[in-house]
């Protein structure tokens, strides 16, 4: 479920569009303004402001927000205004250009979509077609639970056969399949790719899409509360998780935050922010308008 408050009236995509010409214009920025207008609308809503804005003031509502705003709050904002599918092409793009390719984000994405999202999203980057049915055959999950101990206890973990079975098979089937590699072999799947050296983080990205797969709330739980370690924010990270789930499955990554943390997420994130970057993700959090 999203967490976005959209107000049940809203205005036109002309007046939203005037509301933040104003919030531009005079000696600053006025972020709150910004906002109000931007945290409240869904994306169908934000791409009709972008493109009235653009027709009746004849420039780029990106390029203008990423001119009048800064720091954390100009990052999230600039990637919450891009339409979803462009979002996260973005995100991947970025990643795949990291000195050390990020290949947590790219995962993440790959194995959080549907596999409809997959073919809008990364055609370039994903090949197979992954069924999202919540049938199981049992036979199968044995088999291929089997499979998976022989290849990981040989140090095995580029054989074909691993990424055939987590590249292809329906999340149903496949935590049917971990299921019965933890009940057979007395560990799971992820602590069992953990053993050996892996100088090309080949094996960390597998054991990501492995969690992505098996239970994604409680994966976003782990990169949130990483995020917000004592040691400093990763804003980077708090922002991606916010600004990708807010309009798709964040008020179950919320409630699993709070079972996992004995706290909200909201406030974890008020302690752990300020000003303008922490209004933005409250609101994008649904908390008020």
């Amino acid at each position: 479920m999203a967490t976005i408050v959209v107000p049940p009236v809203t205005p036109s995509p002309a007046e939203d569009a005037d509301a933040l010409l104003k919030a531009f214009q005079g000696w600053g920025t006025d972020e709150q303004a910004v906002i109000g207008v931007l945290a409240h609308r869904d994306a169908t809503q934000r791409k009709q402001i972008r493109l009235t804005y653009e027709e009746n003031y004849n420039e780029n509502l990106i390029q203008r927000l990423q001119s009048e705003l800064s720091g954390d709050l100009e990052r999230a904002m600039y990637h919450w205004v891009l339409d979803p599918v462009e979002r996260q092409a973005v995100m991947v793009n970025a990643a795949t250009k990291c000195i050390h390719e990020d290949y947590a984000v790219i995962v993440e994405i790959a194995c959080t979509n549907s596999s409809s999202e997959l073919l809008a999203l990364l055609l370039a980057l994903v090949s197979t077609y992954r069924y999202d049915g919540d049938e199981v055959n049992d036979a199968l999950a044995k088999s291929e639970a089997k499979i998976l101990h022989e290849t990981v206890t040989n140090g095995d973990i580029d054989h074909g056969e691993l990424i055939r079975i987590v590249g292809t098979r329906s999340r149903a089937q496949l935590n049917a399949t971990f299921s019965w590699f933890r009940d057979e072999r007395g560990t799971s799947i992820t602590k069992a790719l953990q053993h050996g050296a892996d100088p090309t983080g080949y094996s960390h990205a597998l054991r990501t899409a492995v969690r992505c797969i098996s239970d994604a709330n409680k994966y976003f739980v782990k990169v949130l509360r990483n995020a917000m370690h004592k040691s400093g924010t990763d804003e980077d990270s708090l922002t991606r998780v916010i600004v990708l789930h807010a309009e798709k499955d964040l008020k179950g990554i919320k409630d699993a935050f709070q079972k996992r943390a004995s706290v909200a997420l909201e406030k974890a994130i008020g302690n752990d922010t300020s000003g303008d970057y922490k209004s933005f993700l409250m609101a994008l959090l649904g908390s008020g308008i």
